[in-house]
């Protein structure tokens, strides 16, 4: 699958230069669940997405996925059956899913606080969007769009005690705390964190090589270059230290919306 990096904001548009120039394609840009440190990321990107498919219900139920990223998960559960669509507040996310997978994927240019529709939702999935959206907001308005009962899934990385820099990630105590308050009941927890923390290892390697064409294709220069590199040894270190952690949460939605 070929996006053009210039296409997209900084970060994205690094990230996507890399797999790009590494892969040869991109299929997704979240996290991979590595099962050793030899396999292609690909393949650990693809398990992490049958992990949190593997926890829906059977299709063909209906469902929401908030944030789309690149839109591959969702024309994934598009052909298995479900009664699928998808939101972004990046327009240019949405239009690039639909130039890939065709004008039929049912995706919308809508932040999940602002998504106005009179469908309800058997399954809610948060496939890394959940940390971009207060957790307070993000079960009220899941409660509002979920059928009594329903599904809801979030794999996401987190913070696992407090963490004082700028833009640190959210805290799991606060996320699960939100969750009660609205009634929804956590039925599992998987803790990915080992499995997940080679994902910052892989981008840490091959930014450097990745510099000249960095400059002379995307026109960053060697201090937003820097900066990532940067950002990627603190947050390796973090999760190195338990301070940050990756997790699948599964919910259960009050029964009585």
């Amino acid at each position: 699958m070929t996006f053009d990096p210039r296409d997209f904001p900084y970060p994205l548009n690094v990230f996507l230069h890399v797999l790009t120039r590494e892969e040869g394609a991109v299929a997704a840009l979240h996290y991979g669940l590595f099962a050793s440190k030899e396999e292609s990321i690909g393949a650990a990107q693809d398990r992490s997405t049958a992990l949190l498919i593997g926890r829906l219900p059977p299709p063909p139920a209906s469902l929401l996925e908030v944030g789309i990223g690149l839109g591959s998960t969702l024309d994934r559960l598009t052909r298995l059956g479900y009664d699928a669509e998808g939101i972004s507040p990046d327009e240019r996310q949405v239009a690039a899913a639909r130039s890939l997978f065709g004008p039929g994927l049912r995706a919308h240019a809508a932040a999940l606080e602002t998504f106005e529709t009179t469908r309800r939702f058997d399954a809610i999935v948060f496939q890394e969007s959940s940390q971009y959206i207060d957790s307070n907001a993000l079960f009220e308005r899941t409660r509002r769009l979920a059928t009594p009962g329903s599904t809801v899934v979030a794999l996401d990385e987190f913070a696992l005690r407090p963490v004082d820099r700028p833009g640190a990630l959210h805290r799991l105590d606060h996320f699960l705390d939100a969750a009660d308050q609205e009634g929804f009941r956590l039925e599992e927890e998987v803790d990915l964190s080992r499995a997940a923390a080679p994902t910052v290892d892989y981008f840490l390697e091959r930014l450097p090589r990745h510099r000249d064409s960095l400059h002379a294709e995307l026109d960053l220069t060697d201090a937003q270059i820097d900066a990532l590199i940067d950002s990627g040894r603190v947050y390796r270190d973090l999760y190195a230290s338990g301070a940050y952690g990756y997790r699948l949460l599964r919910f259960r939605a009050p029964a009585r919306g």
